[in-house]
């Protein structure tokens, strides 16, 4: 497990935060870049637009040994026989 760090942040004028360097080094982001802040059931998470596509398709590339594209056929399949087709 990962140890949680965290970092203060000073809420400023028209609602601007500054994030500290070390988040910025690791996002890998410098000034002008966007960012996204995420609101999760744990609270928010601040990321780029590439890592969250790069966990989103992490998330869809696990390999539990199923065959998605076959159970799909395989449902359409059984729905045509059941109208007849």
């Amino acid at each position: 497990m990962t140890a949680l760090r965290y970092y203060p942040l000073k809420l400023q004028a028209q609602g601007r935060v500054v994030v500290p360097q070390a988040v910025r080094v690791e996002l890998g982001v410098q000034e002008g870049d966007d960012l996204l802040l995420l609101k999760t059931e744990q609270g928010f998470q601040l990321t780029t637009r590439e890592a969250l596509l790069a966990a989103t398709l992490g998330s869809l590339a696990r390999d539990d040994g199923r065959d998605m594209t076959q159970e799909l056929l395989d449902e359409r399949r059984a729905e045509a026989r059941a109208k007849g087709w």
